[in-house]
């Protein structure tokens, strides 16, 4: 098998996207589009890190590997999702044909194919991955068959598809000095992978930090891999305005720390957000500012599931979730250059290990007791100089949670009612929801979010229209209207 690449402008296609495509009439060859900031070889196209020399190229082998990836074996191609639940990869079968990327946007564009406007079903069913292996994974298209992969791999031989689960090589975790000497080595591994030689363009470590628990464990490993600067934003959602600023434990671990203001005014590329998962609860990571090139940004996403006490229980499925936050970044990320690498995913299959370790009686210094009490990461910060005092003492949060799901920018709002005049002739319902959301934010500019936090969860669940659900378009929306790019930048070329 052969690849035949196509490095796309950044104008046409997202920094670190890429499409791959298989047709029968061409049996040897692959051919691959792909963004500026994409690494490829001969035999390998790869947006990510993962423990073990760049030149190796054995990210299809890693259950350690975050980004995406194509690796070519003989004649097997190896699609290579990332080992966590914040990002997926895209398949698209018709008739010999197969088309396979890390953006859905991308993807539909080089396979020329459609999502179904009229279907209301598309962001319920990305929010199924919280369901852990038994997330939704057919999705309906225009034309063949369109499906989605986490945390395993996609092998294409002969024209034809087949599932492959993640290589299983991390050891288990019997006491907490095997699990913490697990993470530094692996953060060191992952650092020597961003900076290493043999990549045309080395990697910038980045990282998230906050009052909580899982971002400053993250920021101590992003610390081990080479990070010098972790983003942070100021105020948590709160009816009382609360200090989550993460600057001073940055300043502990030698990071320099740059604060933001989480609001919509500073809000951007909105549109990437809708076509993650048709929500805008991970839309704070837009208002960052990331560096030129490529880089990988440590997070603690899903420490609230590995980290957290539960009496001993262990889960059934070490991929479900409480929630997806993290997964509305998947689409910007690679726009912004970003590869995501969510710390607690790191071993996550002896979850059940770590769950124990959580429990033992060792651990006791290092439990402070009641609803939000994680002895692990307390004990790695602590362990490092970070004092007590300084984070893990109130669950906070700064994701986005909007009372109405609905386009935030004039521009879009325009778009939107277009849109669902064309497919639904029902715009007189969002014309009425415009003018609720001019009384929310004049309530707004008196009101706490925090209010409207509780307001909004009991709306969504008592009051939602049961005839024309406006927020279910959003997703199919987004991506058709992204997707049109694409398609005049490929014509464009030739």
């Amino acid at each position: 098998m052969k690849l035949e690449i196509e490095c796309v402008s950044e104008r046409a296609f997202p920094a670190l996207a890429w499409v791959a495509k298989f047709e029968s009439e061409k049996p040897d060859v692959l051919s691959v589009w792909c963004g500026e900031l994409v690494e490829f070889g001969p035999d390998f196209v790869v947006e990510g890190v993962w423990p073990g020399p760049f030149e190796e190229k054995g990210f299809d082998a890693s259950e350690l590997f975050y980004g995406s990836g194509v690796r070519i074996v003989g004649d097997v191609v190896r699609f290579v999702s990332s080992c966590s639940t914040v990002d997926r990869i895209w398949c698209h079968n018709d008739n010999g044909m197969v088309t396979v990327s890390n953006s859905l946007p991308c993807l539909l564009s080089i396979a020329e194919v459609d999502l179904v406007c009229d279907d209301n079903s598309y962001a319920k069913a990305v929010e199924t991955i919280v369901k852990g292996r038994g997330y939704q994974k057919h999705y309906p298209v225009s034309r063949g068959q369109l499906q989605i992969h986490y945390f395993e791999n996609v092998e294409l031989c002969g024209g034809t598809l087949t599932v492959v689960p993640k290589t299983e090589h991390t050891a288990a975790f019997p006491t907490y000095e095997s699990y913490s000497s697990f993470l530094l080595d692996t953060a060191s591994l992952i650092g020597q992978n961003a900076s290493d030689a043999a990549r045309s363009r080395p990697i910038n470590v980045l990282s998230t930090i906050s009052r909580g628990y899982d971002s400053p464990v993250a920021s101590l490993l992003a610390r081990k891999a080479g990070a010098r600067k972790a983003f942070t934003i100021v105020s948590a959602r709160s009816l009382i305005p609360r200090e989550d600023s993460g600057a001073q434990i940055a300043e502990r671990i030698g990071l320099e720390c740059e604060e933001y203001t989480s609001c919509r005014k500073k809000f951007r590329d909105e549109l990437w957000y809708w076509a993650a998962n048709g929500s805008l609860q991970d839309m704070n990571f837009s208002i960052f500012n990331y560096p030129a090139g490529p880089s990988v940004m440590f997070t603690g996403f899903n420490g609230d599931m590995v980290w957290s006490r539960s009496g001993g229980k262990v889960p059934e499925d070490y991929l479900k979730r409480k929630d997806s936050t993290g997964l509305g970044f998947c689409e910007h990320r690679l726009v912004k250059g970003v590869i995501h690498c969510p710390v607690p995913f790191w071993g996550i299959r002896h979850i059940g290990d770590i769950k124990r370790l959580s429990e033992d009686v060792a651990m006791q210094p290092w439990s402070v007791g009641g609803d939000y009490d994680r002895p692990v990461p307390r004990r790695i910060a602590e362990e490092a100089g970070i004092p007590r005092e300084l984070f893990g003492q109130t669950k906070s949060a700064t994701t986005v949670d909007e009372l109405l799901l609905m386009p935030l920018a004039n521009q879009l709002k325009a778009e939107y009612k277009r849109f669902l005049s064309v497919h639904h002739n029902n715009v007189f319902t969002l014309q009425v929801l415009y003018l609720l959301r001019r009384l929310i934010d004049a309530w707004r500019s008196l009101f706490r979010q925090r209010v409207l936090d509780v307001f909004a969860r009991s709306a969504r669940l008592r009051n939602r229209p049961r005839t024309f659900r406006w927020e279910n378009y959003l997703f199919p929306w987004a991506n058709q209207s992204l997707k049109p790019n694409f398609v005049l930048d490929k014509e464009a070329n030739g």
